[in-house]
């Protein structure tokens, strides 16, 4: 049975267990090294890791790169000093990289500012981004997904955990009450434009003191969306 995670409940709920899972420190990247690693794709100019240690240990998911291309490590600046780690495609001497701008609202917005192959999404919102406290970005997440919502919808909307429904094991959608399940069901984005979609790959993640928005525009992304991973350099 798909469980509902309502505001009051957050600090020891299930979405609670999940967040100590994903907001642990990123130990398993590197710090650079003491020597250059140009010879295996250089540094990551904002961070300093070597591209191809970093690549090696970031997390992944089924995504994979279309016939002919590969993979590199590739980073975009977030606020605080903190920096987000990915795995981006690569084509030949083309690679994807996203760069953050702010959105009205407070939330980030992560761009693709270039693209390896697919040109037309050059300037597409790719993904959302919102900042919380770093034990509790679900607070910055519900700060973003209330905003103009009607009085009705605030009270019947939570925060869930979707699970045994495809979505990635850390997933989260906004969505209504288990009680309004076949009305759910039936509509699109039922709590706003930050819930839960028609489209498959639309969900929330929270890790690293940030929320992230996924959402699907029909697009293969030029990214491995599970490899996102926050980083700090010195921390």
């Amino acid at each position: 049975m798909k469980r509902l995670v309502p505001l009051a409940m957050l600090a020891a709920g299930p979405l609670a267990q999940a967040q100590s899972a994903v907001n642990a420190p990123v130990a398993a990247v590197p710090a650079p090294p003491a020597g250059p690693c140009a010879e295996t794709g250089g540094l990551l100019p904002g961070t300093g890791l070597c591209r191809a240690d970093a690549l090696a240990r970031l997390p992944r998911g089924p995504w994979t790169p279309p016939q002919g291309c590969d993979v590199t490590a590739q980073e975009a600046q977030l606020t605080g000093g903190r920096w987000l780690l990915y795995v981006a495609q690569r084509c030949g001497e083309k690679t994807a990289r996203l760069a953050v701008t702010p959105q009205q609202g407070g939330a980030l917005v992560l761009r693709y500012a270039d693209t390896a192959r697919n040109t037309e999404v050059i300037g597409r919102k790719a993904l959302t981004i919102v900042d919380g406290p770093p034990s509790a970005p679900h607070l910055g997440v519900y700060t973003l997904v209330m905003t103009g919502l009607p009085k009705e919808q605030v009270q019947r909307c939570a925060l869930r955990n979707p699970r045994g429904d495809g979505y990635p094991a850390d997933a989260f959608v906004f969505d209504l009450a288990t009680a309004d399940a076949s009305r759910s069901a039936a509509l699109d984005q039922p709590c706003g434009p930050y819930s839960r979609s028609a489209w498959p790959d639309t969900y929330w993640r929270l890790f690293g003191g940030i929320g992230v928005y996924y959402q699907s525009a029909g697009d293969r992304p030029e990214f491995d969306p599970a490899s996102l991973t926050v980083y700090k350099p010195g921390s």
